[in-house]
């Protein structure tokens, strides 16, 4: 009986991982998008103070998905 549930336990485990892989990959190319449309925006945008936010912004959105991305996929190896 108890091996049974420890391999429900590791089923769950292995099923959770993999959901939260597929969250993080998803969460990484919308962060990307972001990134993208900021930069791109900044490129047109019509006041200096406008294309500096803009990219500030994009890059501020870079940098923290890219940490956030690369502690949420240690946690779900």
């Amino acid at each position: 009986m108890s091996v049974q549930i420890a391999g429900q336990r590791d089923r769950r485990r292995r099923l959770g991982c993999a959901v939260g892989r597929l969250a993080v990959s998803a969460y990484e190319r919308n962060v990307g998008g972001v990134v993208v449309f900021e930069k791109d925006a900044a490129k047109i945008a019509p006041f200096r103070w406008l294309k500096d936010a803009l990219t500030l912004s994009a890059e501020l959105s870079e940098a923290v998905g890219t940490v956030y991305v690369r502690a949420a996929r240690r946690v779900t190896r």
